[in-house]
């Protein structure tokens, strides 16, 4: 399977050079590898020197949905591998995700995101309740999309739209919805896994997660205030607590209160 493979960037001068060499080192290699910076402030870019990449740079920052749908109209081949900046990818993901494309219905696949080593409060808790890694599902095939390292099917995104590039959080999920309710497949494989690269602090492991989870919703969390209250209680609490992590049940406990109040003041 011939493929092109992209790496998103805004200020990731400490993580994107390790994606990119795990994107390069596919033991199923990439026709062409692209990084998309999204006016980075920082010094990303200066850490690409040697690299056989292309670099396309946004000159304002315009956004996640703004990005990846650049992405998908620069790539050359018809599948397209994305890889996040604090992110890195496996030797064999490419071989391994290859085989689900046999299967044209096939729109998009990826797999769950790890932690190998969790450091800190914070990294404990985005790894048992934002990465869930104790609680993986097995494959199936109407998954929500997540981006963080996927494949996705060029003609099938075309086809319902593709990225939305106003959109600056759940652009993969925006688009999953609708290649579902177009009749493909959108492939959750366990084998898929993708390495985090980098560590979060409370802050924004709480603000990721009103990402992942929240912000497609707005301001109608608010009336499920209540239900998310009672969840971090019964669920996220209860799980840390019988991990003995003291430290993380206290980041559960305001998880709820962050998620309401980020969407209230959400732009």
């Amino acid at each position: 399977m011939r493929y092109s493979a992209y790496i998103p960037c805004c200020n990731d001068v400490a993580t994107i050079r390790a994606a990119v060499e795990s994107v390069l080192a596919q033991t199923l290699p990439p026709a062409e590898v692209l990084v998309v910076d999204d006016a980075s402030t920082d010094a990303s870019l200066a850490q690409l020197a040697g690299l056989d990449i292309r670099v396309i740079r946004h000159e304002s920052n315009l956004g996640r949905g703004a990005v990846r749908a650049r992405a998908m109209a620069e790539a050359r081949e018809e599948f397209v591998l994305s890889c996040d900046a604090t992110n890195r990818l496996p030797p064999g993901f490419a071989a391994a995700a290859a085989p689900l494309f046999a299967a044209e219905r096939t729109a998009a696949a990826f797999g769950p995101l790890a932690d190998p080593v969790p450091r800190g409060v914070a990294s404990r808790w985005r790894a048992r309740h934002l990465f869930r890694q104790d609680d993986q599902p097995g494959r199936h095939a109407r998954a929500l999309l997540s981006t963080y390292g996927t494949f996705v099917r060029r003609g099938a995104a075309a086809s319902v739209g593709g990225f939305t590039p106003t959109l600056r959080a759940t652009e993969d999920a925006d688009l999953g919805r609708r290649l579902l309710a177009a009749g493909y497949d959108v492939v959750f494989a366990p084998e898929l896994t993708v390495w985090s690269n980098t560590v979060n602090s409370a802050a924004k492991v709480l603000e990721r997660y009103w990402r992942w989870n929240y912000a497609a919703a707005g301001r109608a969390v608010l009336r499920s205030y209540p239900r998310l209250v009672w969840y971090s209680w019964r669920t996220m609490i209860a799980q840390d607590l019988r991990a003995g992590d003291w430290p993380a049940a206290a980041v559960s406990a305001l998880c709820p209160h962050y998620c309401a109040a980020r969407s209230l003041f959400a732009r």
